[in-house]
């Protein structure tokens, strides 16, 4: 077994063969090297990040998928869920010491900072101006036949363990969902497909994505984003195929502003550090907030009092998800009725829901608290829901109302 050329690929949070460069690396370096063979480790990414029982149905779900079509290669899936990548090689050393490993990252539109990082704007719009090219392709899945080996998955080594199925903990999928899906790679692929390809979706985007109830008044790829299981450049490219077969519309045009948005909280986060999740923000505010923790907690269990928001609460305890509209609601009620810190509010929604990202979802609370991106908020008021008016514009009908509360 010394003897053999074995290349690892630590996943790194990433449960996709598309788009792939660190796999791409991998087999183009093995099929240079007679008799080389493959070796996928599934580790705890670094850093500190919640993941509530919803996105971990989901993550078990691509980890299932993603060792199957392994296995039919014979290239083992090895999963460490409590190591980091070092700790997992370290334990599997004994058996197996790789000639070669690989790090997948995390999928974004660009590889290095699409603007300087020294003058890194704080606003969207000035970041939207400012990029000069366009995100590259992604890449094909590659072709891994051949690269498999004997190498036997050992569940004895400290801290591998089985590649997850369903498990006890993990809730089944409430019917109710707006997110009934599956969380593997071939559901996001045919989801990403369905909506921009085999519906009206991506042309209706901009005129439906304030919806509340269903699958179809948004594109519902984000929870897929954030397993790692599709990605951003895949969704990119699709919706470019699009405008090049049917001409850019405002659905398809709204979409690439959404998916900039995820890339900017994602270098923003990157640029201002610890700032970026700091009660001040990247404004450096002075809190203004009450530490009613009893409030909070009766929050936490949809019992905030207002029954708009309670309805939203009750839709994101069930199933994890909460429409784009929803989400803005929740936040500004949570920040300026109740007066309770944002930063509470966020590190819930990163437990609770099913698509959560640490960035992008301090960037959403820290923007309508008034501390983070909002240009209206340097130097000014942040901005703040009038709820019964927002009832009358997206829910006149308590169609969302009747169907959680």
């Amino acid at each position: 077994m010394a003897d053999d050329f074995t290349i690892a690929v630590a996943l790194e949070g990433q449960l996709r063969l598309d788009d792939q460069p660190a796999l791409q690396e991998a087999v183009a370096l093995a099929r240079r090297q007679p008799g080389a063979r493959l070796l996928l480790l599934a580790c705890r990414p670094e850093g500190l990040r919640l993941r509530g029982p919803q996105q971990r149905r989901l993550e078990a779900e691509a980890l299932d998928s993603l060792r199957t079509r392994l296995a039919a290669v014979g290239i083992p899936l090895l999963h460490f869920p409590q190591h980091t990548t070092a700790q997992a090689l370290a334990a599997i050393a004994p058996e197996r010491r790789p000639a070669l490993v690989l790090q997948a990252h995390e999928s974004r539109l660009f590889a290095d900072w699409p603007l300087p990082a020294a003058t890194f704007p704080r606003v969207f719009s000035d970041f939207r101006r400012g990029l000069g090219t366009p995100p590259e392709p992604p890449l094909p899945p590659p072709p891994l036949d051949g690269l498999g080996g004997s190498l036997e998955v050992g569940e004895g080594w400290p801290g591998c363990a089985p590649v997850p199925g369903p498990q006890p903990f993990h809730p089944r999928a409430d019917p109710r969902s707006a997110f009934p899906f599956r969380g593997d790679e071939p559901t996001a692929l045919a989801r990403l497909q369905h909506y921009v390809v085999g519906s009206e979706g991506l042309r209706t985007y901009k005129a439906s994505r304030n919806g509340l109830v269903g699958t179809e008044f948004s594109s519902k790829v984000s929870p897929f984003l954030a397993i790692g299981s599709l990605s951003v450049r895949r969704i990119w490219h699709t919706v470019l195929r699009y405008q090049e077969l049917h001409g850019a519309d405002e659905g398809s045009e709204w979409m690439k502003q959404e998916l900039l948005w995820r890339e900017f909280f994602l270098w923003s986060e990157q640029c201002h550090g610890a700032r970026f999740h700091a009660p001040g923000g990247i404004q450096e505010r002075p809190p203004q907030w009450r530490e009613d923790r009893e409030c909070f907690r009766r929050w936490t269990r949809g019992d905030s009092g207002h029954p708009l928001i309670d309805a939203q609460l009750q839709e994101l305890l069930a199933t994890g998800y909460l429409s784009n509209r929803g989400r803005q609601w929740v936040a500004s009620h949570f920040i300026h009725d109740l007066r309770l810190p944002w930063i509470w509010g966020a590190r819930f929604f990163e437990w609770a829901l099913i698509d959560a990202h640490p960035a992008l979802n301090t960037g959403n609370w820290a923007y309508l608290a008034g501390v983070g991106s909002d240009p209206r908020s340097f130097g000014g008021t942040p901005r703040r829901f009038n709820l019964e008016r927002q009832q009358q514009l997206y829910d006149p009908e308590e169609r969302h109302r009747q169907l959680w509360l």
